[in-house]
Order: C-alpha cells, then sequence, then structure tokens
C-alpha cells in the first residue's frame, strides 16, 4: 500500500510511541573524542535549525514532516513551537547540543509532560558526525531525567527509520502503541 501511496505523491508510515522506564537505564553515555555535550543556547538557534535541515535532508522524516525538515526556516519553526510548548514544558536544562570543534553537529529535543515523565521531541546528528554521537548525546539526557527524579521517557519513531528504531529498542524503550501518519509533502520533496 505504501508503495501505491509514494506513486500518487502520498507518504503514509507507522510511527510508534515508545517509552523508557529510567530504573532500566544501565547504560553510561561514552562520547567520542573530540566532542563535547552542553546545555541548550538560544542565540545557537539558527545554527541548530541548519543541522536539523542537514541532518533530516532527503531522509522519510523529511517528507513525513516537511512543513519543519523543508528548510532550515522549518526547523528553526519547529525549535519556536517546541521552546513554547507544543510538545510539553520545554526542557532548557535537559535539551542538549553536541559539539565539535566549537560547532553544534547534533542535538536532543526535550520537554516535560508530567510530574516524572519527559518527551523527546527531536535528536539529530548531522551526517558525517554520526556513528555513537547520537546514542552519546541521547544518553546524557535520559541519565540527567533519571537523576533529577523522573521515572519515565517516551517519544515517537517512525517504524521505517531502522536506525532510530533500533538504537532506541537497544536502550530499553519499548512500543507502547502504534499509529498512521499519512501526507502529502510539498512539491519536490
Amino acid at each position: 500500500m505504501t508503495q501505491v501511496l509514494d506513486r500518487f505523491g502520498v507518504v503514509f508510515r507507522w510511527r510508534a510511541g515508545m517509552v523508557l522506564d529510567l530504573r532500566r537505564l544501565s547504560e553510561p553515555p561514552r562520547l567520542p573524542e573530540g566532542y563535547q555535550i552542553v546545555r541548550w543556547d538560544e542565540s545557537r538557534l539558527r545554527e541548530v535549525a541548519e543541522l536539523d535541515y542537514l541532518a533530516y535532508r532527503g531522509s522519510l522524516d523529511a517528507r513525513l514532516y516537511w512543513q519543519y525538515f523543508r528548510d532550515s526556516a522549518g526547523c528553526e519553526r519547529m525549535w519556536r513551537e517546541a521552546i513554547s510548548g507544543k510538545f510539553g514544558a520545554f526542557d532548557a536544562e535537559r535539551t542538549l547540543l553536541l559539539l565539535n570543534q566549537g560547532r553544534v553537529c547534533g542535538d536532543v529535543m526535550a520537554s516535560v509532560r508530567g510530574a516524572r515523565e519527559a518527551f523527546i521531541g527531536n535528536l539529530a546528528v548531522s551526517p558525517q558526525h554520526r556513528g555513537q554521537t547520537g546514542k552519546a548525546l541521547l544518553l546524557q539526557c535520559l541519565w540527567q531525567y533519571r537523576e533529577a527524579g523522573f521515572e519515565r521517557v517516551s517519544l515517537a519513531v517512525t517504524l521505517d527509520n531502522h536506525r532510530a528504531y533500533h538504537l532506541y529498542s537497544r536502550l530499553g524503550f519499548v512500543v507502547t502503541g502504534r499509529f498512521p501518519l499519512i501526507t502529502r509533502p510539498a512539491p519536490g520533496l
């Protein structure tokens, strides 16, 4: 069915809600040499938006969420919506940036959805910096939530995004539900 819809410019994929019980978290973050993780810095918003655009460019998620990932301005709008609370109360303390030689090359967007539940709205790493960096970035965020007394962290993932789905599964996230996403991207996406 997805192939037929694709021919007509309609993208249909399944997404999954996943939850991690933070008590099951055991693996510490191991950041490759040459990288640094820092807290969110709103003065770097445009740099983060450009990174997200480059990280998602050409991907299935870029087609599904074309209104955000079609360009860096859309990515900046996504971040502004997150900061204003669209995905839960934006958590500037645990929203983290991955740096290499002082430049942003990854990010994890975090928010709080309840007294003991957090939500990961976005995880992105520049293609040339992938290879354990995204995992370390996410683990750093998860450990910070655990140390702050949170019990669980949730997120959503496109099931056809095998790399992300397997990363989350290996870290202990479990699927709590599936839901369809259907969209018609802008021409050229």
